[in-house]
């Protein structure tokens, strides 16, 4: 009787103990597999960083490209580029060449 009795008292202080132990099992398996997802986002979103960042440069690069000061500007100094003063003019006295539009 004695040995029933101290079962009963002692129920709920070992079912809370057990209910402290699969709450921290539960919270190591959770943890476990969370912290392998956690790295791989952080790695994504750094890239995904990366990705916005090089895009914003093309943009930028392609605004000021876009103007046809730039390009202008552009190919005088890369390709040295210079008008001509000289202007000539070739006519063609062949009665078979139509233009036509």
């Amino acid at each position: 009787m004695k040995i029933l009795q101290k079962a009963t008292q002692n129920l709920p202080t070992t079912l809370f103990v057990l209910a402290i132990v699969a709450f921290v099992a539960c919270q190591l398996v959770i943890n476990s597999i969370l912290a392998p997802l956690g790295s791989e986002l952080q790695s994504l979103n750094s890239e995904k960083n990366y990705l916005v960042e090089e895009n914003r440069q093309m943009e930028e690069k392609i605004a000021r490209t876009d103007s046809i000061t730039a390009i202008q500007k552009l190919s005088d100094r890369s390709l040295s580029l210079s008008a001509s003063k000289n202007k000539t003019v070739v006519y063609l006295q062949e009665a078979t060449i139509v233009a036509n539009r």
